[in-house]
């Protein structure tokens, strides 16, 4: 890759697989370089049980990164044991991403930060489920007519819902990719393969529609900024599911059905060359690749975007404009620029009304 992982980087991403032999000069840059990006307890469940010389404050600080971790776990479990009261079984909830790994019982789960919960439902149910959460107290954040719009028409799920007093969003889905976007499939295929978790009304994805889904949301549906968390979850990911038999030729085949190849491609390169993920050679041959030129753009910018800059300094003008181009990139993959270039237009206008009302005049009357 032309902008592979700087020295501080590769030790940061080799902690999060191996235990590491480092002074506490080290691991002050890596803990420091780990919070940035929510990775800090991740490192620690790796270091805690099997490290002994790590020194007291570095224990300290994996041991106090792992507790918040947990809680937060914690947390998740008691609000998908609160909305378990909320399925009927009239239609099928599926939990996703980090409750689907806590579900699961996944070893990626370990030190994993969620801070939101993330349901599927059919969208014939999509507003039977809403209302249920909504009668019994789970509420959205007010929006304006053009957000609500946006949500309805455009997105993939509802605006976020949360109960009072409590610190989780729900985020309630009708499909993984949003309508608009590029890489848009019918998802009723996905219930036709969904797993029932025993003890509880939720299902969850099969094994490669969730390794797809975590490469669509990372590549597709994301900003990229600071993402490398995300190329970890790729990487557990496939470490659990590698073993299983047929899985590498289920998951290519899936893929192609569902047109994800190219979110794919990307996961499973930047997962080996960043995380030494157990991957075949012949399941990269069997992937269309992106042509010279994309490859050589993604190389140059994701690891500036995804990857944590010196906390010390500002960040690099490379590094901002590497963000800048894949914000951009995500737009442009979420929305037609029929539909694109109106919305960032009016966006841009809202929030310069926003700044202007705020302005501080003296008299009161915001400017006006």
């Amino acid at each position: 890759m032309s902008q592979a992982p700087d020295p501080a980087h590769r030790l940061l991403l080799l902690g999060l697989r191996q235990s590491l032999t480092v002074d506490e000069g080290q691991w002050d840059r890596i803990l420091r370089l780990a919070r940035r990006t929510g990775l800090h307890a991740r490192v620690a469940a790796n270091h805690l049980d099997g490290n002994v010389r790590l020194t007291d404050p570095v224990r300290r600080h994996l041991l106090s990164a792992v507790r918040v971790a947990a809680y937060r776990a914690q947390m998740v479990r008691a609000e998908l044991f609160r909305l378990a009261t909320h399925c009927k079984g009239d239609f099928p909830v599926v939990v996703l991403k980090g409750g689907a790994y806590i579900l699961e019982n996944r070893a990626l789960a370990v030190g994993r930060f969620v801070s939101d919960v993330d349901i599927l439902v059919p969208k014939t149910a999509l507003r039977t489920m809403e209302e249920r959460l909504r009668g019994a107290g789970w509420a959205p954040a007010p929006l304006n007519p053009y957000d609500e719009r946006y949500y309805r028409d455009w997105s993939h799920e509802t605006p976020p819902l949360r109960f009072p007093g409590r610190s989780l969003e729900v985020d309630l889905h009708h499909a993984i990719t949003p309508v608009t976007g590029r890489l848009a499939f019918d998802p009723e295929t996905l219930f036709e393969t969904i797993r029932p978790i025993p003890g509880t009304p939720f299902h969850v994805l099969a094994p490669e529609d969730q390794a797809l889904h975590a490469c669509l949301h990372c590549f597709q549906d994301g900003d990229l900024e600071l993402r490398v968390r995300e190329i970890v979850d790729i990487d557990g990911l496939l470490r659990a599911l590698a073993s299983a038999p047929g899985f590498w030729d289920r998951l290519l085949l899936r893929a192609a059905q569902l047109g994800l190849e190219r979110p794919l491609w990307y996961g499973l390169r930047y997962a080996r060359a960043w995380l030494d993920s157990p991957i075949p050679d012949e399941v990269f041959q069997a992937l269309p690749a992106p042509n010279a030129v994309a490859r050589r753009l993604m190389d140059t910018l994701l690891p500036l975007a995804m990857l944590p800059s010196d906390p010390d300094f500002p960040e690099p003008i490379q590094v901002r404009l590497a963000r800048s181009a894949l914000l951009a990139r995500y737009h442009f993959l979420r929305m037609p620029l029929r539909l694109l270039l109106p919305h960032l237009a009016r966006k841009a206008l809202l929030r310069g009304k926003a700044r202007f009302s705020q302005s501080p005049t003296g008299d009161g009357n915001h400017g006006v």
